[in-house]
């Protein structure tokens, strides 16, 4: 079926259709479209598509159940050093969904939840899959409006949040009205004596005591039901709760970062088809990928990000791994996290690292003597959410590099001096569809294929990932390797679509000259000789010259971001005038810079004159962004460009005769005298 005559039809985007896209994949040989038909793993993949049609045709809930069979005395959550089981995690799982279907739950309804990331999101999870009924998991950080319209959705029988963030949506939830209002606290799951438990960090006692605010909220609300109040309201429910879902059951609705729209992030649905096939990505006879025993995976992203149920929750749970469930969101606070929770693999914006590596590298936190303490465990650190510039990545490498990350697991028998940093991509939409398992090590083994470019990440091999170009006439072409174009795929791990915007979804549809239907990443980019994608940056992010061109801001930030040494961080924003965009790079230096901030921005600058036309460098303004403060970020944790926007010319620096000058005429002088020089 055509993607958007199945939106058309059912309001969501169609499964796979695995012969028509073979098909579509065949008609030219020569693109980057049909490597996934000529290269072994393409073919592997293709016939293990075929399986999980036939034996894979379930529940996310089955799924995991299926896989812990042997397995049910593993460690399935790690919470502030509490180590809870598969078989105990299911067992709260099944008395959840038994109090679900007792308070009139049944497939297809929808509930909302606020969660923090404890154990009981899992449980809720699994709950909830398993009846085929569907979560909306929203943050807290939403336009209060937003926030009532998504409710408004919602079954009005019960919803779930967790303590610390009740107080916070109280009104709204109470000016929509539940019957139940079932609160998580986050001591529910902590250890009673955390300092006996065999993980326990002595230096961080502060974290494994959180004040359980549920009784006070219940003395005020008398709908408001603990979880364990809630777990025994369905104790005696004795009917039988029947698992028929499919891989397009809908699951969740998650919400993207916002980082276009601050406070009215996208909603997102996706089904069971995204959760299992993406985890199934990660079986080791597939991907190549090394097999790492005792997996940890750290979940710590907001719950209202699909990154964080599919990638941080789903994928390690259907690795038979451990997740560790870890409430807390804060930039200055990812590297205690770390240490708290001594994950393998880590998903963390780009942000997050940068500030935990800050803390290692320049406070020196949990450094003794001068020696800093190692983290052996962390194999996979995967910067994801927003772009990494060279800088951020040689800063957080070198964090890596001295705690010694990764050194104490074997892989393929050997042990790495440490394992450096990867890159994890694809938007909201699409999820982690692509990524780079140690980056360094893989671009430095392939060189003599890929020469001087990008070594790029490497789409899953469940989905095909191409550049498209947009040709005089308005149609869509694929490009060649190495082509730079709007990158494009069509994974079936994708979303399902917008929830409840058929044209929004719709939207996100490309055609091109051959009528085949691509889902847009909205982002630029081309896909180099080993057909990995490398992204350059947002599609929207282009700013418009005098002479009525556009510049993609990535192609400034690059060449500003070329001094590795000096720079740490540029993010390009604009100001808009009647004459064209000025362009600002918001620049952040590196902490261990030798030349003077001045030196630096004149050597910006003489690059800029070198490389691009007049109209780009003469406009350049450069606005310094503090290492204390860094950049705004998003309640997701990336870097907020509205909040840069909205800073218009303030504290923003230019060159004036071979010196660094701060603009101090008001904006409309300013403005005036620059399109006055333009026009003459």
């Amino acid at each position: 079926m055509k993607i958007i005559e199945g939106i058309d039809k059912n309001g969501t985007i169609p499964a796979f259709h695995l012969e028509d896209e073979i098909a579509n994949l065949s008609i030219d040989f020569t693109k980057p479209s049909s490597r996934v038909l000529q290269t072994k793993i393409g073919l592997k993949t293709i016939a293990l598509l075929k399986k999980i049609y036939k034996e894979n045709d379930h529940s996310w809930y089955k799924e995991i159940l299926i896989r812990a069979q042997n397995n049910m005395e593993h460690p399935a959550l790690f919470y502030r050093a509490n180590k809870i089981s598969y078989r105990q995690m299911f067992e709260h799982a099944d008395a959840i969904a038994k109090s679900m279907a007792k308070a009139g739950l049944k497939k297809g309804d929808t509930v909302a939840c606020c969660l923090a990331n404890t154990p009981e999101l899992v449980y809720i999870m699994l709950a909830a899959n398993k009846m085929g009924v569907r979560l909306n998991l929203f943050g807290t950080n939403l336009d209060k409006e937003y926030m009532k319209q998504i409710m408004d959705g919602t079954s009005k029988k019960l919803m779930f949040c967790t303590d610390n963030n009740y107080e916070i949506i109280k009104d709204t939830v109470n000016e929509v009205g539940f019957d139940k209002k079932i609160v998580v606290s986050l001591a529910d799951s902590l250890p009673e004596h955390p300092e006996l438990c065999d993980e326990y960090e002595p230096d961080l006692a502060e974290y494994y005591k959180y004040p359980n605010l549920v009784p006070e909220l219940k003395r005020n609300d008398s709908s408001i039901e603990s979880i364990n109040e809630f777990v025994a309201f369905g104790h005696d429910y004795d009917k039988e709760i029947i698992d028929d879902n499919t891989l397009d059951t809908p699951f969740t609705t998650t919400y993207s970062s916002g980082s276009t729209r601050i406070g009215f992030p996208k909603p997102i649905l996706h089904c069971n088809r995204s959760y299992i096939v993406g985890g199934i990505y990660n079986d080791t006879n597939l991907t190549g990928s090394p097999s790492v025993p005792e997996i940890r995976g750290l979940a710590h992203i907001h719950s209202d990000s699909n990154t964080n149920l599919v990638t941080a929750i789903s994928d390690n749970l259907i690795k038979r791994g451990t997740v560790a469930l870890e409430p807390e969101y804060d930039k200055h606070k990812m590297l205690d996290c770390i240490v708290l929770n001594k994950p393998v693999h880590l998903d963390a914006t780009t942000s997050f690292l940068v500030q935990a590596a800050k803390d290692y590298l320049v406070s020196k936190k949990f450094h003794q003597d001068g020696i800093g303490k190692k983290l052996p465990y962390m194999l996979v650190t995967m910067a994801v959410g927003e772009p990494t510039t060279r800088g951020e990545e040689k800063f957080i490498n070198r964090f890596l590099r001295e705690a010694k990350a990764g050194s104490g697991i074997k892989l393929n028998g050997i042990h790495l001096p440490y394992a450096p940093l990867s890159i994890g991509g694809g938007d909201c939409e699409h999820g982690g569809i692509y990524y780079t398992l140690l980056k360094e090590l893989q671009a430095l083994a392939n060189t003599l294929k890929i020469g001087k470019q990008d070594y790029g990440m490497v789409p899953v091999p469940f989905s095909v990932v191409t550049a498209l170009k947009k040709m005089p006439d308005g149609t869509y072409e694929e490009c060649n390797y190495g082509e730079y174009g709007i990158i494009v795929a069509n994974s079936i791990t994708s979303m399902a679509g917008y929830d409840h915007d058929i044209e929004k979804t719709k939207s996100k549809v490309i055609v091109d000259k051959y009528g085949r239907e691509w889902l847009s990443c909205d982002t630029y980019g081309y896909i180099n000789k080993l057909g990995n994608a490398v992204i350059k940056g947002r599609k929207e992010d282009t700013l418009k010259m005098p002479n009525n061109t556009e510049i993609p801001a990535f192609l400034i930030e690059e060449v500003i971001g070329k001094d590795t040494k000096n720079i740490l961080s540029c993010s390009v924003t604009k100001y808009a005038t009647e004459n064209g965009d000025i362009p600002i790079a918001n620049i952040e230096f590196s902490p261990f810079m030798k030349k003077s901030k001045a030196t630096v921005v004149k050597s910006i600058i003489a690059r800029s004159n070198k490389l691009f036309p007049k109209y780009i460098s003469e406009r350049m303004m450069i606005r310094v962004i503090s290492n204390e403060d860094s950049y705004p970020l998003t309640g997701s944790g990336k870097r907020s460009i509205p909040a840069l926007q909205n800073m218009g010319l303030e504290n923003v620096y230019r060159i004036v005769d071979n010196t660094l000058v701060k603009v101090d005429l008001n904006e409309r002088d300013f403005v005036d005298n620059l399109n006055g020089k333009q026009k003459n």
